[in-house]
């Protein structure tokens, strides 16, 4: 009887056919699929064979070219998604050095969003996020203007247009947003005229968006919602398990999605019941780590974390084994109001809801400042408009009402 189980391998990948089988069910991957992905590795290395080539030779080209033949002989595994779990273990080997190729911009508007983005990175120092929703906003507005096309002409541009612009994406967002999304073109418009692209700074066309500081009150959830969210984590899986853990993370000590993304197994310091976090502009904290949210990481590192070399807390629970990003922490999120029939927020809410319970059991803004690690006090200061016993002690009684 055949054992398919066992693939035949000629070539130069032959060497190393054991080592990748090993990498592959490390990483999480079943039998059956590393099986799957050891005949597309065979078939590449026959293909190298035939064509003399070692695998230090293998480029980005060669990759395709070799895929370009799978699709019309295979009717699977033939796209590059399929070859890269193979192609990863050979880099992480140092067998193979394929660098991602640049993308060129080719047309006049990719040229100037590439070359802002640039001026962005080296001259303003944004980290990569912010430099990506400034030049989509710029991008926005280029298309608003001139219609999508690439024949752009910035010569022509009027300060009434700046203006309409503003005003139709004050209309679509709220106020925190459109205060941001002015601050974003303003940004664009200031290069524009640095780069003389425009002869008069339009930064004086946009106009100032009406909004004060602390003038509303944070959203948290009530504590029977709170725990609706948690009741929907199926603690015998192990999805429930790492959700449970990310929940109350969020939820207790009030981290951010990407704190929570960043955490890695080291940062848990059980003899002194601490965790680190590490917070914005690269700082690191530590804060205490409560009962509850100790007992759901332990459950969740012994019962559910898969057991590969990475070395960050949360980790996808199917193959290839990934940290959880700060996006797919925003989506666990999503998931548990859906399974609680609760409306759509995101992990920040749960922030509003840890500072608003430690308000209610007694804590002061100080504790809490320190809690969400806050840099200016003014931050918490809106916290203190929950506390609504406390501020009917300071309201004045009104006018003639009865003593």
């Amino acid at each position: 009887m055949v054992d398919r189980t066992v693939v035949h391998f000629s070539g130069p990948l032959a060497p190393h056919s054991e080592a990748l089988r090993s990498t592959l069910l490390a990483r999480g991957y079943a039998p059956s699929s590393s099986t799957n992905l050891l005949r597309v590795a065979a078939h590449l290395s026959r293909w190298l064979g035939e064509r003399s080539l070692c695998l230090e030779e293998l480029t980005r080209e060669h990759v395709d070219e070799f895929l370009a033949v799978r699709r019309a002989e295979r009717s699977c595994f033939f796209t590059i998604r399929a070859l890269g779990p193979i192609l990863r273990h050979f880099e992480d080997a140092g067998l193979v050095s394929m660098p991602a190729t640049p993308v060129v911009p080719c047309g006049v508007v990719d040229r100037l969003l590439h070359s802002y983005s640039h001026y962005l990175k080296r001259e303003r120092c944004l980290t990569p996020d912010c430099v990506c929703c400034y030049t989509s906003m710029a991008q926005e507005f280029l298309r608003w203007r001139f219609g999508g096309h690439e024949a752009i002409d910035l010569a022509v541009l009027k300060a009434a247009e700046v203006t309409s612009f503003a005003l139709y994406v004050i209309r679509r967002y709220s106020v925190s947003t459109a205060k941001l999304s002015v601050t974003m073109l303003r940004s664009f418009l200031h290069y524009l005229f640095l780069q003389g692209q425009v002869a008069v700074d339009f930064r004086g066309a946009l106009p100032a968006i009406a909004g004060w500081r602390l003038q509303g009150l944070p959203k948290a959830l009530t504590p029977s919602h709170m725990r609706r969210l948690l009741h929907t984590c199926d603690r015998r899986r192990h999805v429930g398990r790492r959700d449970y853990a990310v929940l109350l993370l969020l939820a207790r000590l009030g981290l951010r999605a990407r704190e929570v993304s960043a955490l890695e197994l080291e940062d848990i310091d059980w003899r002194c019941g601490e965790i680190l976090v590490r917070g914005k502009g690269g700082s690191s904290e530590r804060l205490p780590l409560p009962t509850d949210v100790g007992t759901a990481l332990v459950s969740y590192l012994r019962l559910s974390r898969p057991r590969c070399p990475a070395r960050r807390l949360f980790l996808c629970v199917r193959a290839p084994y990934g940290p959880l990003i700060r996006t797919a922490i925003t989506a666990v999120v999503h998931r548990a109001c859906r399974r609680a029939s609760l409306p759509l927020f995101g992990a920040h809410r749960l922030r509003h809801t840890a500072a608003t319970e430690m308000l209610r059991s007694g804590s002061s803004l100080d504790e809490i400042a320190q809690v969400l690690r806050h840099r200016s006090h003014d931050t918490t200061a809106i916290y203190a408009k929950v506390d609504r016993n406390a501020l009917r002690a300071l309201a004045w009684r009104w006018p003639g009402s009865a003593s």
